[in-house]
């Protein structure tokens, strides 16, 4: 569990670190996420001595080879979208649909891994989503943007690899399968957009290092708990971290909150802590 309570902390490090850099900063998406994912592998590497360890008689086998590969594609995606949502959208809003990711994991773990099925959690979800809509409502039509069904789909995605990550860490220790994912990650960012990576200020530079550093202490934990306590508890732990950057965010970036966003973070919260406490 401290493990849990301690990725959380990372979690919100992290975010308010890369929105200072995508937002007051201005660094360029393109040259940010690669630059990022770089970091996050060089890290991660410093922990491969002493935590690294792989199975490789079956970590070869194809079963866990597609995983490997259908994991490095969902976690693409959902960074591309994720990162664009955190640049546009304001911190409060976008963590009100990142406050989803929790109930969406555990509706795929219930599908995916038959000893965490709970038909309750269906109905908590669908609750939340409809609370989430609700805050989109404008003149008796719902207003949800390009860029928040962007990050609705980085929530449902990272919700979901959360299951491929569970099933990896049978053959591959936290730290291996981290180091893995990022360095694959890492490699296809470069590639594709073949970003000016030392084309950034210095306190950018520095800031996104330090987002790297949470973002290894976060994950890292995250992985630890799944194998130790498993996807739903872990996940439910881990709230702890959207609750932090919400009430962070109202102080630092000065944002404004509506009754309407209180009314569905409320509703929210009450959903994950039914699901946690039932």
């Amino acid at each position: 569990m401290l493990n849990a309570l301690i990725a959380s902390f990372g979690y919100a490090g992290g975010i308010i670190a890369d929105k200072i850099v995508l937002s007051k900063k201005r660094v360029p998406l393109l040259r940010f996420i690669p630059l990022l994912f770089i970091f996050l592998a060089l890290f991660t590497a410093l922990l491969l001595f002493k935590w690294g360890e792989i199975d490789w008689g079956n970590f070869i086998s194809s079963k866990y080879l597609l995983l490997t590969l259908l994991m490095t594609i969902v976690a693409v995606t959902w960074n591309i979208f994720y990162y664009r949502g955190l640049q546009q959208e304001e911190i409060h809003e976008f963590e009100l649909i990142m406050l989803l990711s929790p109930l969406a994991t555990i509706v795929f773990a219930e599908i995916f891994i038959p000893g965490e099925r709970n038909w309750p959690t269906f109905i908590a979800g669908i609750i939340a989503s409809a609370a989430l809509i609700a805050t989109r409502f404008r003149r008796h039509h719902v207003k949800i943007s390009r860029v928040a069904w962007q990050t609705i789909a980085a929530m449902l995605l990272m919700s979901f690899e959360s299951i491929i990550i569970k099933e990896l860490l049978h053959v591959l220790s936290p730290v291996s399968l981290y180091f893995m994912r990022t360095t694959i990650i890492a490699l296809v960012f470069v590639l594709a957009y073949k970003p000016k990576l030392l084309d950034v200020s210095r306190s950018a530079l520095a800031l996104t290092a330090l987002s790297a550093v949470f973002g290894v202490v976060q994950m890292v934990l995250k992985f630890y708990g799944f194998e130790s306590l498993g996807v739903i508890e872990t996940t439910m732990i881990l709230v702890l971290g959207p609750f932090l950057v919400y009430f962070i965010s109202l102080f630092m970036f000065k944002e404004k909150v509506f009754k309407r966003d209180i009314f569905a973070f409320v509703v929210l919260v009450s959903c994950i802590l039914f699901v946690t406490l039932k």
